[in-house]
């Protein structure tokens, strides 16, 4: 062939690439049923199409197909194969590359690709034994294009350094005329030589291939046609043509406008000044940056930020509200659990299997049962939070009578010890003399400490309550944990003051020594002692305190007679019988009745100070735990998913003066 004339050396500069994809093409026909293995053409060196962020003009790229200008390392190590090029869990690595089978023939990448054997990983090795799958992409890195510009043609970035990384089963194929796919931005980018070489000379006749199709899909070889002699007529180009800038094309002058974010009018607007004098890369950038700025400048930011959910956690919250609903039909159905009213466990689990990629056509009842209960399902864990929510609910709805009186503490961080710091009041102020000194005072401290403590208990939620569609029976699995949670705070609580337990200063809770135990039914003379008692308690620093009592805690054997002095619906016989304890009066109680001092005595009643004047009784939960909480697993002795109700409670007498006890 003729010598074209000399040209200029070629330059190099390094820059930062990212991580590319391309299509590849599946053997399905090598798939081996036995080993789990198919074979795949991950490059044929095809020029295809791509847009240039930094040039903001669309560029073709070729794949050098020469044994030493691919490197080969990363893939015969064993590369993942990865389900749709994810990388961020461990369950989206579907296979790898065979270590060594990675190799260069022809003009083609080969490797060879072994599939897991995992039950979520067999519906799709079937359907690449189908021929269902077909799309397969490879992850890439480029370490050196080279560069070739011609005038009034696309610039050819052609990768003489590249290496594969990755290999991706993906549903769609890469589209040539879309930009290119590079990784997420916090992958970073990686050391890339751009080598610029000068134009190809066009003085001279020369033999070429033909063009190869557009695209990543190669064409098939068999339908190649041989190559031809190409005879290209000689162009005279000015040098003053060839240093002008090149213009750019209207799809780029689209294409950075839609990036810019400018509208539809400003778009066209380009375009005609384009067409009546053409635009360089410089002038277009120009003009679309004087506009970015003349919008932001008058237009105000408004920010938004949109939260998408996929159709598997739409199913999965679906099904959670139509089980809700299901447990509780007097509440509102939510727009997502329409589609799945009245639909049974069983038909739930089968609707979520086949949306999974499971093939339910043909299972038997208790095979889909079996299959929605496994571990790679996570059917159980929806009825498990459906099963949650009720609990909650019902525990909600279930007020014990302890909150009436006690005080909740805040939440304890974990299962240490809390020790509650008892201050006394401020010591008195006391006279200054003129130019004399002010004296120093102290308060005096108490302590009383407590610990978190553990309560719970598993359930078995078997196949056979799936098939037979009992849900009434984890409603009331539901509903009777929340119940015993309450009844366990209830009775922890009121263990408190029915034990007597020793305080901090070494006498009983209730204690002639402390001043709150008398004795006595339910009387005017009785009431009006407790009163008297709990006005004359003194603090830690012998100050009065004149504390009221504001409840009056009963048994349930003594509610009668506890609302005859309490409330305002008994009427005296004469005026001298008006009761001051009733509710609105100057004294008034709030009796608060509960059984669970029956348990204890009969006979006995309490009183409390209200808990905003002093502290008695405090309870708490653990930080993240409030309430009974419902939690699930696989079963290891029983054949379904263990569900386990706990609670984190814990409860103590903080301080004895604003308690006082009457044994009756």
């Amino acid at each position: 062939m003729t010598q074209p004339n000399a040209a200029p050396p070629a330059t190099e500069t390094r820059v930062d690439a990212q991580m590319v994809t391309r299509q590849l093409l599946i053997r399905s026909e090598t798939f081996n049923p036995e080993a789990n293995t198919v074979d795949v053409v991950f490059t044929t060196g095809a020029r295809g199409t791509r847009f240039s962020w930094a040039r903001y003009e669309q560029i073709d790229e070729e794949l050098s197909t020469d044994a030493s200008a691919v490197r080969l390392d990363r893939l015969n190590r064993g590369a993942p194969v990865l389900n749709t090029h994810r990388s961020y869990e461990l369950a989206n690595q579907i296979g790898v590359v065979v270590p060594g089978s990675a190799r260069m023939e022809g003009g083609e990448g080969i490797a060879t690709l072994q599939l897991s054997s995992r039950d979520d990983v067999k519906p799709i090795a079937a359907d690449i034994a189908a021929g269902i799958i077909r799309n397969v992409s490879v992850g890439y890195l480029v370490h050196t294009f080279e560069i070739t510009e011609n005038e009034g043609q696309r610039a050819l970035y052609r990768a003489v350094d590249w290496e594969p990384y990755e290999i991706s089963f993906v549903p769609m194929p890469f589209d040539v005329g879309a930009q290119v796919r590079s990784a997420e931005p916090a992958q970073g980018g990686h050391p890339c030589i751009i080598r610029r070489t000068s134009p190809a000379a066009q003085e001279t006749t020369m033999t070429t291939a033909p063009t190869q199709p557009t695209g990543d899909n190669p064409a098939d070889p068999s339908t190649r046609a041989p190559d031809a002699v190409i005879d290209v007529t000689p162009t005279n180009v000015t040098t003053q043509q060839r240093q002008a800038p090149a213009t750019v094309t209207v799809a780029a002058i689209r294409t950075a406008s839609r990036n810019a974010g400018l509208t539809d009018d400003a778009t066209f607007e380009l375009i005609e000044r384009h067409e009546a004098t053409p635009l360089t890369n410089d002038a277009l950038m120009a003009d679309i940056g004087r506009r970015f700025a003349e919008r932001d400048s008058s237009a105000p930011t408004n920010s938004r930020i949109s939260v998408t959910r996929d159709a598997g956690d739409t199913q999965r919250r679906g099904m959670e509200e139509a089980i809700l609903h299901r447990m509780t039909p007097r509440g509102q159905l939510a727009e997502v659990g329409r589609a799945y009213r009245g639909m049974s466990l069983l038909r739930m689990a089968e609707e979520h299997l086949a949306a999974a990629g499971v093939n339910v056509r043909g299972m038997s009842a208790n095979e889909i049962a079996e299959r929605a209960l496994h571990t790679s399902s996570d059917f159980a864990n929806l009825v498990g939070n459906g099963l949650h929510r009720r609990l909650r609910a019902a525990y909600d709805e279930n007020q014990p009578s302890y909150r009436l009186w006690a005080r909740r503490a805040p939440n304890a961080p974990d299962f240490r010890s809390i020790d509650i710091v008892q201050m006394s009041a401020m010591p008195d102020l006391v006279k200054t003399n003129e130019a004399g000194e002010f004296r120093y005072g102290t308060a005096t401290d108490g302590k009383v400490s407590y610990g978190i403590a553990t309560y719970g208990r598993i359930i078995a939620f078997s196949r056979q309550l799936l098939i037979n569609d009992d849900l009434r029976a984890l409603e009331r699995v539901a509903t009777g944990f929340a119940a015993a949670g309450a009844r366990l705070e209830n009775r922890t609580v009121y263990a408190q003051i029915t034990s007597n337990p020793v305080m901090p200063d070494g006498i009983p809770l209730f204690h002639a020594d402390h001043g709150n135990l008398g004795t006595g039914a339910i009387s005017p003379t009785s009431l009006a002692a407790m009163r008297k008692d709990m006005r004359l308690q003194k603090g830690l620093q012998k100050e009065e305190l004149n504390l009221m009592p504001e409840h009056l805690l009963v048994p349930a054997t003594q509610e009668q007679l506890a609302y005859q002095y309490t409330s305002s619906q008994f009427v005296p016989a004469k005026a001298t019988d008006v009761n001051e304890f009733r509710a609105g009066g100057r004294t008034a109680l709030d009796p608060v009745v509960e059984a669970v001092l029956d348990g204890n005595s009969t006979s006995a009643w309490y009183g409390a100070a209200s808990n905003a004047q002093v502290d008695t009784v405090e309870y708490a939960y653990l930080e993240g735990s409030e309430g009974v909480q419902m939690s699930s697993r696989m079963g290891f002795t029983v054949d379904g998913v263990e569900m386990k109700a706990s609670l984190d409670f814990a409860a103590a007498v903080i301080d004895h003066r604003g308690l006082w006890k009457s044994a009756g």
